[in-house]
């Protein structure tokens, strides 16, 4: 990562607290048969503030330690690990990887995946929001983007669950997807 994050994690906490993803949280929670959810990359916490206020018990990891510290002030619990290391004997209901993953190259992208797929119960959801494409490039501030299609997702054994526009208002396009652990 080029610490773009570390540079301007007030400018970004600012400029996605307040993004409108009723949308987002319409598709992942009726998915949801428990009421324990992992936030992966939470960046500006938004997310798990919306889950606690809905009464779920969420945790989140996040690798830059502005964002740890913003959400651990929000009174959340917020825990500085990646998601490639990250190890817990704790296993969630749901987790939530909306517009985290897209930073690792797709090899690295399917670690991820299987890694988190192993920290679901049986019957847990793993829910993912990607850039939808075909490239691995490096954006105009710096970080990494890799943009997927939805054959990659279905190939990792996802099941689409609908194509967005941005809730930021960017020209970009997010696939939505899920996976279900059934044993």
């Amino acid at each position: 990562m080029s610490g773009y994050y570390s540079k301007h994690s007030s400018e970004y906490i600012a400029a996605t607290i307040d993004a409108d993803m009723s949308k987002t949280y319409a598709l992942f929670e009726p998915l949801l048969k428990g009421k324990k959810i992992l936030d992966v990359g939470f960046g500006s916490g938004r997310d798990m503030l919306y889950f606690r206020s809905k009464g779920y018990e969420v945790y989140g990891i996040d690798n830059e330690p502005s964002f740890v510290e913003h959400a651990k002030a929000l009174g959340l619990q917020a825990f500085l690990e990646d998601v490639l290391t990250f190890q817990t004997q704790e296993r969630f209901d749901g987790i939530w990887a909306n517009a985290s993953l897209l930073h690792l190259s797709k090899k690295r992208m399917a670690d991820a995946i299987d890694r988190l797929k192993g920290l679901l119960k049986k019957g847990g959801v793993l829910f993912v929001s990607l850039k939808e494409g075909d490239e691995e490039t490096i954006d105009e501030k710096g970080r990494a983007m890799t943009y997927i299609n939805k054959e990659y997702l279905e190939d990792l054994g996802f099941r689409i669950l609908s194509v967005t526009g941005d809730a930021l208002g960017r020209e970009v396009r997010w696939i939505n997807a899920a996976f279900r652990r059934d044993q």
